[in-house]
C-alpha cells in the first residue's frame, strides 16, 4: 500500500501537469474566448459586472475539461476541447442564474429562500475547486479589455442563434476545423456544416463583417 499510494498520486501529477502542457500555447486565446463568452452573457443579461470574470469562468472552464478528460478524443484538439468547455459552462451559469431570477421575480421578498445547494455566491465558486490546479501562466495576468475586435461578440446578440454562435467562433475566429468543430459541440458535422451554411448566409450582419475582415 505504502508503495502504490505515491505512485498513483506521480501519475496523477504527471497527467496533469502534461495536460498544462498541452493547453500552454493556447492560454491567451482560451482567456480571450472565455472575456468573450462574458461579454455575450451579461449581453444577454444573464451575467452581473465581474460575476463571473473571465478569469473565473475559464477556470471552471479548465476544471470541468480536466475532470471529463477521458472523453477527449485523438481526433479532438485540446484547444477546441476547452473552447466547448467555455461555452458549456457559459450556458450553465446563465441558466443557474436565469432561474435564480425567475424565482426571485416570482416570490414575495420573504418567501424568498436561499439556494438550496449554495448558501452564497462564494459558496458556489468554491463548489467547482475540485481537480483542475490553477495555473499561474493562466491566472497571472489580465483580460485586455481594450480590444475591440475580441469585445464585440455582443454584436452577435439577435443575428444567430446560440449554436450557430458557437459554430462561427470556433471555426472562424479561433481557427478550429469542422471536424473538431462538431466533436467539441456534440454534434454531427453535418449539422455542423449547416450551422456555418446558415450563419453565413445572412447577408447585412456583423457576421458578413467578420467573415470579410
Amino acid at each position: 500500500m505504502s508503495r502504490t499510494a505515491p505512485l498513483g498520486g506521480q501519475a496523477a501529477h504527471a497527467a496533469r501537469e502534461a495536460f498544462d502542457h498541452a493547453l500552454a500555447p493556447y492560454y491567451p486565446e482560451l482567456l480571450q474566448a472565455a472575456q468573450r463568452e462574458v461579454r455575450h452573457r451579461l449581453t444577454l443579461g444573464q451575467f452581473a459586472p465581474d460575476n463571473p470574470t473571465p478569469e473565473q469562468l475559464l477556470d471552471m472552464a479548465l476544471q470541468r475539461a480536466w475532470r471529463e478528460r477521458r472523453r477527449l478524443s485523438p481526433a479532438l484538439g485540446i484547444k477546441a476541447w476547452v473552447l466547448g468547455w467555455i461555452f458549456r459552462t457559459g450556458e450553465a451559469l446563465g441558466e443557474r442564474e436565469a432561474e435564480r431570477g425567475r424565482t426571485m421575480t416570482e416570490l414575495l421578498p420573504e418567501e424568498v429562500e436561499p439556494d438550496p445547494l449554495y448558501e452564497s455566491d462564494e459558496d458556489f465558486w468554491q463548489s467547482y475547486e475540485l481537480h483542475y490546479p490553477r495555473n499561474s501562466e493562466v491566472f497571472s495576468g489580465t483580460v485586455d479589455r481594450t480590444r475591440e475586435d475580441v469585445a464585440n461578440d455582443d454584436e452577435f446578440v439577435g443575428w444567430l442563434a446560440p449554436r450557430e454562435r458557437e459554430v462561427v467562433l470556433m471555426h472562424e475566429v479561433h481557427g478550429v476545423p469542422m471536424q473538431e468543430v462538431a466533436l467539441a459541440l456534440g454534434i454531427p458535422p453535418t449539422e455542423a456544416e449547416g450551422l456555418l451554411s446558415a450563419a453565413r448566409r445572412r447577408q447585412g450582419s456583423p457576421l458578413s463583417v467578420l467573415l470579410h475582415e
